[in-house]
This record gives structure tokens, C-alpha cells and sequence, in this order.
């Protein structure tokens, strides 16, 4: 069974190829769901984030402010190396409890680590392929726009604060082109499924 590590800039639309994956009989195991649930008040990387970033970021009931969070990482690369050298630790060790559970169950067709920071967690040293989701700058900050209702400022910075394009491509034992439309990027991957 094949472990396909999924990665792209923010708004490249790994979440649809990662869908479409699932759907075609991969387990899909998600860093960015394990990312949210490290935080949440009483898991492992809270106390951490709470000792580093103050009690600011939090709502009235203690629980982390993801967007205040957000607005302050992205806009500063030493708080950013924090929280990622804080979170890293813990969604490497979930991602290979889940990878090992999906080995041990063996009925799908392949594992996809679904994952923004595949490369700066090290992630793709648990990997037998690394899939890389293209988009334009300009396709992706428009969308990250719309999915997560910032300004195009904020979309800019959080492009800004991840890896360049050839960093991804020279990483890349696949790319995958989601500048076009559905139809176009359901080809590519008929076609890449083919090959698992």
C-alpha cells in the first residue's frame, strides 16, 4: 500500500484532489484536521501556544482564537517558526499512528497525507510519493479569499509565509495542474490512480 504525501501552497485546492482521492478508495488522513485538534483546550500543544502567544488569543470559554492566532503568525516569521516547531512534534506523531492503523486495517488502495506543511514537518520522509497541487498565485489567493473571508492583504501574507513554487516542484515526484476546472483536474487524477 502506497503512502502519498498531498501537499501545495494554501488555495492550490488539495482538499478537492484529496476528496476525489477518498472517494476513489484512498484513506485520507488529514494534518490540518490534526492541527485544529491539537489546539483545542486540554490537548498537547495548547499549554505550549497559550505560555508563547499570551491569553489574548483566547474566546471567553479558554478555547484558542484561530483567526487571532492567524493574524499573528502570518504576519511574523519568528512567531510563525514557534507555533509550527510547537505543533510539528504532535501532527507527525498522530499522522503515523493513523498511517499504521490504515497499513494494519489494508483495505485501500493507498494512504494520502493530506497535508500544507508536508515539507516543513517532515512529513515526506514517511512518503513513498509526494503529490504537489499547482495553482497560480493569483487563482489561490482569490480563492483562499473566498473560503476563509479575509482581504487579499492576509490571503497575500499567508501565500507569502509558505514554501515558493520551486521549492513544491522540486519536491514533486507528481504535479498536479488545478489552475482549470473540475474536468481537467478528475483527468489527471483518473489517470494518477491508474498508476497506484
Amino acid at each position: 500500500m502506497k503512502v502519498i504525501g498531498l501537499t501545495g501552497g494554501t488555495g492550490s485546492g488539495k482538499s478537492v484532489v484529496s476528496r476525489s482521492l477518498a472517494a476513489a478508495g484512498a484513506v485520507i488522513v488529514d494534518a490540518d484536521r490534526i492541527a485544529h485538534e491539537i489546539i483545542w483546550k486540554g490537548e498537547p500543544a495548547y499549554q505550549e501556544i497559550i505560555a508563547y502567544y499570551g491569553t489574548g488569543i483566547l474566546d471567553e470559554a479558554g478555547n484558542i482564537i484561530r483567526k487571532k492566532l492567524g493574524e499573528i503568525v502570518f504576519h511574523d516569521k519568528e512567531k510563525l517558526a514557534f507555533l509550527n516547531q510547537c505543533t510539528h512534534k504532535y501532527i507527525v506523531a498522530e499522522v503515523n499512528r493513523q498511517i499504521s492503523a490504515a497499513k494494519a486495517a489494508g483495505e485501500a488502495r493507498a494512504v494520502v497525507v493530506d497535508a500544507p506543511l508536508l515539507l516543513e514537518a517532515g512529513l515526506e520522509k514517511v512518503c513513498d510519493l509526494v503529490w504537489v497541487v499547482y495553482a497560480a498565485p493569483e487563482v489561490r489567493a482569490k480563492r483562499v479569499m473566498e473560503r476563509d473571508g479575509i482581504t487579499m492583504e492576509l490571503a497575500a501574507a499567508r501565500i507569502a509565509s509558505q514554501k515558493s513554487w520551486e521549492e513544491y516542484k522540486a519536491a514533486a515526484s507528481v504535479v498536479i495542474d488545478n489552475s482549470g476546472g473540475m474536468e481537467a483536474l478528475e483527468e489527471q487524477l483518473s489517470v494518477l490512480l491508474k498508476t497506484l
